[in-house]
């Protein structure tokens, strides 16, 4: 009777699984990235890279400039006779002026060098925040499909105490057992009771997480159980090394913080260039008006060398020079983080696998167990603590076995960000 009971209930559940419209984890993600603040915010500073980018690259184009300027009265001196004379009157000026950079000894080239990095620092940062969040959502996602597995473990474990509580109260009522058994399943029905609670509440707050990150309703996530078949997804036999190449490969933050050394190398030559000065080609077709009317058209080549700055070109390039040792130092210490990160979470993937067997194993025999004592109960060969134990026993076991499912898949969801390409999970 307790075994179709158990079922019964096990069908319910899943009867509402089946018929209510589920979110998968791609669908839970692709929301995420559409409608998260930190998606946005790294979508923007992408934009703003590419904008830095166009303005840089503004500076190997002719700039042509109008100019007008008004004075209701100007002072004009004159010789007429050997003597002076003032006269004020009107003044205007119109021209119209092209300027063009036709050597800066490679500075601009540099400078557009190092936007084109920050740019591509950018797009990798973008990547990895896209990343970030989609391990945010994948534990999210299966810590909320654990919780609803200790869910349906705890309702189960519910029904039995409320079985064994109902029959102790029978058996009482024929004489067969005393009033201390049926007050012990009661307490223990109480508890189950809380526990369920308890779990249920947990539930609710993953929810709640899942529609934070993804902007949907509560009421509209339903998500898909898969979670026994990805905790049975097996790492690649890879050793050290390759594993070690594969985050420096594919990791898109030391993507971005690789293309920051460049970037900073590029800024470093761009200000040991400045010392050189510049050859600018300049041109303007004017007309002035006063006393009289005169046109003022000029062409002509420029060159502006920097012969004292106060030490302010010297102190820049040091500056950039030790901006590339900076860049260069954070690149090295945060590979040594996201090394450790990957091995642990490798290690851990690996020994996860021996721990969910055993539990699955633990539970089997558990569940016969509990079968075997309920039996001896009832012909007064077992007490009602040792059915308790044997139940409770068999609870642990089965929420282990979850528990460690979520630890592995969440490894998982860490190694997938830390390599999104060159392995398959």
């Amino acid at each position: 009777m307790m075994t179709l009971l158990r079922t019964v209930i096990f069908i319910l559940l899943a009867l509402q699984t089946l018929f209510a419209k589920t979110l998968s984890l791609q669908e839970a993600i692709d929301a995420t990235l559409l409608s998260h603040p930190d998606a946005k915010l790294a979508l923007y500073q992408l934009n703003m890279a590419y904008e830095t980018l166009g303005i840089t690259k503004a500076a190997t184009y002719p700039e042509l400039s109008a100019n007008a300027e008004y004075y209701p009265t100007k002072t004009l001196v004159s010789q007429n006779n050997g003597s002076f004379v003032t006269r004020d009157h009107f003044s205007t000026h119109l021209d119209v002026t092209m300027t063009y950079t036709l050597w800066d000894f490679g500075r601009t080239q540099k400078r557009i060098d190092a936007a084109q990095q920050d740019t591509e620092s950018a797009v990798a940062l973008n990547e990895n925040a896209k990343a970030l969040l989609g391990e945010k959502v994948w534990q999210a996602y299966y810590s909320l499909a654990y919780l609803q597995r200790v869910n349906t473990a705890n309702t189960l474990s519910l029904a039995f105490y409320q079985a064994l509580y109902d029959q102790s109260r029978q058996m009482k009522n024929v004489g067969l057992k005393t009033e201390a058994d049926s007050e012990r399943f009661y307490a223990s029905l109480l508890d189950a009771k809380d526990i369920l609670e308890t779990s249920r509440n947990e539930e609710r707050k993953y929810i709640h997480l899942l529609s934070v990150l993804t902007g949907l309703l509560e009421q509209d996530i339903k998500i898909e159980d898969d979670f026994t078949a990805l905790s049975h997804t097996t790492l690649p036999s890879f050793p050290d090394t390759q594993w070690r190449s594969m985050l420096k490969e594919h990791n898109a933050e030391l993507e971005a913080l690789g293309a920051k050394i460049k970037q900073s190398h590029a800024l470093y030559e761009s200000s040991k260039a400045e010392s050189y000065g510049t050859i600018i080609s300049a041109g303007s077709i004017g007309s002035d008006t006063s006393i009289s009317s005169y046109s003022s058209n000029q062409i002509g080549i420029k060159a502006s060398i920097p012969l004292l700055t106060g030490g302010r070109i010297s102190h820049q390039i040091e500056k950039d020079r030790v901006g590339i040792l900076v860049s260069e130092e954070a690149l090295r210490a945060r590979e040594l983080t996201l090394w450790q990160e990957l091995y642990e979470a490798i290690l851990d993937t690996k020994r996860l696998d021996a721990t969910i067997e055993a539990k699955y194993m633990a539970a089997r025999s558990l569940a016969k167990t509990v079968a075997i004592t309920q039996g001896r109960y009832k012909e007064g060969l077992a007490t009602y603590i040792e059915v308790l134990e044997a139940q409770r026993a068999y609870d642990n076991a089965t929420i282990a076995q979850s528990a460690a499912m979520l630890q592995k898949i969440a490894s998982l969801a860490h190694i997938k960000r830390l390599i999104p390409k060159g392995v398959s999970l």
